[in-house]
């Protein structure tokens, strides 16, 4: 029993990185992750701070993977209207090799991320390249 704990609690804590190494997806496509947050009130700007770090560490780590901010719409009472309440990431992963240790500067984005919201939920896919 604790050993199966363990290997779930292994699953649970294995990053969106490290899925990097053997990766999956059929040819034409990279693997990616789609996350839905729930931005908390006022805090649109330090999620897209976030998201602004988050590219920068993969970046100083000569890394390719990038992540795209997308917003989201809502309805209006006149049609759709943008929302600052919600928001989705999209990070696709460029490398094949495992990710650079997290280090000060992984711990302040994903510290940015918390602050300003609550993930709904995450997918991982194989998205066609250049889609």
């Amino acid at each position: 029993m604790l050993k199966m704990m363990l290997v779930i609690a292994g699953l649970i804590t294995a990053t969106a990185a490290d899925a990097q190494v053997a990766n999956p997806c059929p040819t034409g496509t990279q693997m990616a992750t789609i996350r839905h947050s729930r931005i908390k009130p006022g805090q649109w700007a330090t999620f897209a701070k976030a998201v602004a770090a988050h590219n920068g560490w993969y970046a100083s780590h000569n890394d390719p993977t990038r992540t795209s901010l997308v917003r989201v719409l809502s309805r209006g009472p006149s049609g759709p209207v943008v929302t600052d309440t919600e928001a989705v990431t999209i990070t696709r992963y460029g490398a094949t090799k495992p990710s650079a240790p997290h280090d000060a500067a992984y711990s302040a984005f994903t510290d940015l991320y918390r602050q300003s919201s609550d993930m709904a939920d995450e997918t991982r896919l194989c998205l066609p390249r250049g889609g």
